[in-house]
């Protein structure tokens, strides 16, 4: 057993982070916060909106991440979102245009309002300028 994580995070889109080896990673999992160390037991959750962070050393690194799934086994964190960001990369202005767009929308509730996307757009803006003031703040 190794004493290092493998961590990757991919979307649709791109792979995001590759291959990189953490001491440790906490996913937003569907249930709360969970974190993985070295030699976890084999497991594979749904993630929620959130922050996703791994340790390296003194290092920690933030990332936004919307939905998706975490396949975890041994030394290694397979994270398959929907979206993911890093949150030094976060357009902020954007995030909370989205968020009075998606609010507006809620407040509206038209006839062809998709109520389920309009509520995981406000939550991805909300937790997007969450972890974007969080990053700010352990500058």
């Amino acid at each position: 057993m190794r004493n290092k994580l493998l961590l990757t995070i991919l979307t649709p889109e791109k792979t995001v982070f590759s291959d990189k080896e953490v001491d440790s990673v906490v996913i937003p999992a569907a249930g709360g916060e969970m974190g993985v160390l070295p030699g976890h037991a084999p497991f594979a959750v749904q993630l929620r909106e959130g922050a996703l962070h791994y340790r390296d050393g003194r290092h920690r690194e933030l990332f936004s991440i919307s939905g998706g799934f975490a396949e975890i086994g041994g030394d290694k964190v397979l994270i398959l979102a929907e979206e993911a960001e890093l949150a030094k990369e976060i357009d902020v202005e954007r995030a909370r245009q989205a968020y009075q767009k998606a609010k507006a929308a809620l407040a509206m509730r038209g006839a062809d309002l998709d109520l389920d996307a309009a509520q995981a757009a406000l939550r991805r803006a909300v937790a997007r300028i969450r972890i974007a003031e969080l990053k700010k703040k352990h500058k």
